[in-house]
């Protein structure tokens, strides 16, 4: 943690975390450092701090209860665009999600938002109501469009190598449920635990398996099909705690894809790969899962 006055990266300069109520900075390099990220990808040309790490004493003052700030993974921000203009939250929001960079980030007041480095579990909030994760997709709940993002960005628009996902669970209330794709929604239903899964691409393959919460894990499927109780799906009829999916790119498109899943509000997986924040799959062992989503990216 950082309790010295000094520069962090280009942009951010360690005094601008100071708590206000003692004065003091005790802030995550690891944060600022993101931050960085995140003001590079949209371009801004400055962030200002409205509130960075918090005692313990203030955040509870502040919020009623000792967060994210008082461990010093926390800030309010709001950044401004090349021409000195406030950059929307939802903008910020976005882009921030699309990075996969952090676990926290919520809406404060369409201008301001919420990073926060967490490490365990997610917060995706929309703080003028309540300080409860409140999406899953921002793009769907705060309407925004990729072509909005690209005015920030700059990306140009993504070639013909998309690869879209399509998945599918059954749950012990309701059975099977109607297909997704790619993040347009999550699969569940009422919170009711999911005991199959299917999922397939539309270019290149995959393949899946689940582990249930008693800690049976079962053979791997490559095919999608409800009617096909040995190849089609993975399940058995218990509650799934597990999800492991691997996507195979084909020669034709590069970069290299990856599938990128969720069990639940946990954190996304990439494919079956272990460090660097990953797990090798998506959910907590011994815990009913009862959401599902996932996309194909680079």
């Amino acid at each position: 943690m950082i309790t010295d006055n000094r520069q962090i990266t280009e942009h951010f300069h360690s005094s601008e975390f100071r708590c206000q109520h003692c004065g003091n900075i005790y802030i995550q390099e690891e944060l600022v450092k993101k931050m960085e990220e995140l003001f590079k990808k949209l371009n801004a040309s400055k962030c200002i701090i409205s509130s960075g790490y918090r005692c313990r004493e203030y955040d509870i003052q502040i919020g009623g209860f000792a967060g994210r700030h008082s461990e010093g993974l926390a800030a309010d921000c709001v950044y401004y665009d090349e021409n000195g203009n406030i950059i929307p939250s939802k903008i910020v929001i976005c882009v921030a999600w699309d990075m996969k960079l952090l676990n926290g980030i919520a809406n404060i007041d369409g201008n301001y938002s919420h990073l926060d480095n967490r490490k365990n579990g997610t917060y995706y909030g929309d703080e003028p109501r309540g300080n409860s994760s409140m999406w899953s997709n921002p793009y769907s709940y705060f309407g925004v469009s990729k072509e909005e993002v690209r005015q920030y960005t700059k990306e140009e628009e993504p070639s013909s190598n998309k690869v879209n996902a399509f998945y599918r669970v059954k749950t012990q209330k309701h059975g099977w449920l109607s297909e997704v794709e790619n993040l347009d929604d999550y699969a569940g239903y009422e919170g009711s635990p999911i005991i199959g899964l299917a999922m397939r691409v539309d270019v290149g393959s995959i393949k899946y398996r689940v582990t249930t919460v008693s800690g049976k894990t079962l053979g791997w499927i490559t095919g999608c099909d409800i009617d096909d109780y040995i190849s089609g799906w993975a399940g058995n009829g218990e509650p799934i705690a597990l999800v492991e999916a691997y996507y195979f790119t084909p020669d034709n498109i590069r970069p290299y894809q990856y599938a990128y899943y969720k069990v639940n509000d946990y954190p996304y997986q990439k494919d079956l790969v272990k460090g660097n924040g990953f797990d090798g799959f998506a959910g907590e062992s011994g815990v009913t899962a009862t959401k599902f989503q996932m996309y194909i990216g680079d």
